[in-house]
């Protein structure tokens, strides 16, 4: 399909997508955070995975927000590349930010972001992320975060970096003019990279102005990969979560919180703990020597100039079967097995009818 970002006219300046599945207390919390930004002109379009009535109840109360809506699509997609897609087809905003359904903004994210990319006339904005990894038998009553995501980040450096060098999606806001140029997410199943690093890449060679902030104003939750999760990943209770939206709808706890994120975003030692950094270092221990050879800025700038991916070629050449990260992480988050999910086509009408209805306009195709 032809890929655009919505017709000009009266919008918000923001367009939120915030995809979820089978994890509506996370969601309650990743909403009540949006709610808490100091910038208010944004709209946030939660796309349900064809969810249950649980996800819907977890939103009805958010609902009274005029600025808030919830669409839950008839089919599955089993994972973030179609809602985010086309939630970028739909927007008409200036802007697109993206929210995970486990993780948090701080009230400030927003302004911060789009004072940041004005400044600099730059089209995309990656902010700093604060991780928490839940890793103990017992959870604690208040989240840990022990890693801070890099400052700054470098789009080069992204072809060699593991896929935390640039999670969470959380943490990007980006021009619809950069969307445009872009295009779409990629799905899971045809890539041996991750969706989001696929995306970025072909942002670095669509000629994306990279801008960021040294303060930290996502949280990321990994705390469903912990060795107390339960089997299936996605049953794993919010309670972090929960606990960290509280404190930041406080003032006291909300001061003593950002000062502890200072505290460790100036901790070099905190920049990637618990993170690979480098794509070599997720690949089998026998295949590393020719992952290094291949995986080299000079690769980098072939890829840039091309648009061939050395990584590809090694991952091929190696027998990874396409998409097996999507693969390994739908089996343990829903334990679901490969998935059979719609065109990005289905996804943008179900949507753009949704919308017209709920805004009393005649439904489109």
């Amino acid at each position: 399909m032809a890929f655009t970002t919505g017709s000009p006219g009266h919008s918000p300046q923001v367009t939120i997508a915030l995809a979820t599945y089978g994890r509506p207390d996370a969601l309650a919390c990743a909403v009540r955070s949006v709610l808490l930004q100091t910038f208010g002109d944004w709209r946030l379009l939660v796309l349900g995975d064809a969810c249950g009535q649980d996800t819907a109840d977890a939103v009805e109360p958010f609902l009274r927000d005029p600025r808030v809506r919830y669409v839950n699509l008839p089919f599955r997609c089993g994972e973030q590349a179609l809602p985010n897609s086309a939630v970028m087809a739909v927007a008409p905003s200036e802007y697109i930010a993206f929210l995970n359904h486990d993780d948090l903004w701080l009230p400030d994210h927003l302004e911060t972001a789009l004072g940041a990319l004005r400044e600099s006339q730059d089209d995309f904005f990656l902010g700093r992320s604060a991780w928490t990894w839940g890793a103990r038998a017992e959870q604690p009553a208040l989240a840990d975060f022990v890693g801070v995501s890099p400052f700054p980040c470098k789009l080069p450096e992204v072809f060699q970096a593991g896929v935390h060098y640039i999670e969470p999606v959380s943490a990007w806001v980006i021009h619809r003019s950069l969307a445009s140029r872009v295009g779409p997410w990629h799905r899971a199943a045809g890539l041996y990279r991750t969706p989001i690093q696929d995306w970025v890449l072909r942002a670095w060679r669509a000629g994306a102005r990279l801008v960021g902030a040294e303060n930290v104003t996502s949280l990321k939750f990994e705390t469903h990969w912990s060795r107390a999760a339960p089997e299936r990943r996605y049953d794993m209770p919010a309670a972090l979560q929960a606990s960290t939206v509280e404190r930041m709808e406080q003032p006291e706890p909300l001061l003593q919180l950002r000062s502890e994120l200072s505290a460790l975003a100036r901790r070099p030692d905190a920049v990637g703990e618990g993170m690979a950094m480098e794509m070599v270092s997720e690949v089998e221990p026998e295949h590393r020597g020719i992952a290094r050879a291949l995986l080299t800025p000079w690769a980098a700038d072939f890829y840039r100039q091309t648009g061939l991916d050395s990584y590809a070629w090694f991952c091929a050449e190696v027998g990874q079967a396409r998409g097996w990260r999507w693969r390994w992480a739908l089996r343990l988050r829903t334990g679901e097995g490969d998935l059979a999910p719609p065109s990005l086509e289905q996804v943008v009408a179900h949507l753009r009818k949704s919308i017209g209805e709920a805004e009393g306009d005649a439904p489109r195709a």
